[in-house]
């Protein structure tokens, strides 16, 4: 998620498309971030990856932005945004998308939490990584995960308020 909010997926081709527009279509366009958020999460499911392949999906975005994609590029399973599977992959999706969709504290939404930066959103993607239990590949405590990510929103946004999270629940886990 850094590295989609920060517009370093692939410089190059990102800066080639967007040019100093890239935060105002990230922030304005919602779906380009769940869209690529959902591609990144399915290659990491299936392909299980080390590191992701910042390259293809910083062509993604950029050919997602033109309406361009090409299914030569990208597997039908890559590309699937579907998050009615019983599944880890749906209920990350459905995290993204409430994500997108939350207004924890007033008047304070998406558009904000891009522009605030790559480290808040990875921050509340981590928090909610760290939290979730999975039994059988699904997701078993998906209301607490969010409850604590609510709880970091506030504690960004709201002075004076402070949050319970514990120290385990913030790690940023880097390879």
């Amino acid at each position: 998620m850094y590295y989609l909010v920060n517009g370093t997926l692939d410089f190059e081709p990102i800066q080639k498309t967007f040019g100093e527009s890239y935060y105002y279509q990230l922030k304005s366009n919602p779906d380009l971030f769940y869209k690529t958020a959902c591609v990144y999460s399915n290659q990491e499911i299936k392909l299980n990856p080390t590191w992701p392949d910042t390259k293809k999906l910083g062509k993604f975005i950029c050919d997602l932005y033109k309406n361009e994609i090409n299914k030569v590029d990208f597997e039908d399973w890559e590309t699937n945004f579907d998050t009615q599977q019983e599944d880890f992959s749906s209920d990350f999706k459905n995290f993204t998308k409430w994500f997108v969709a939350s207004i924890i504290v007033s008047e304070v939404t998406y558009k904000d939490y891009i522009g605030d930066g790559a480290s808040f959103v990875e921050q509340c993607f981590a928090i909610w990584a760290n939290v979730v239990e999975i039994e059988n590949n699904r997701v078993t405590n998906f209301d607490h995960a969010i409850e604590r990510v609510e709880q970091y929103i506030r504690s960004y946004y709201i002075p004076d308020y402070t949050d319970n999270l514990e120290k385990w629940e913030c790690e940023l886990h880097m390879e």
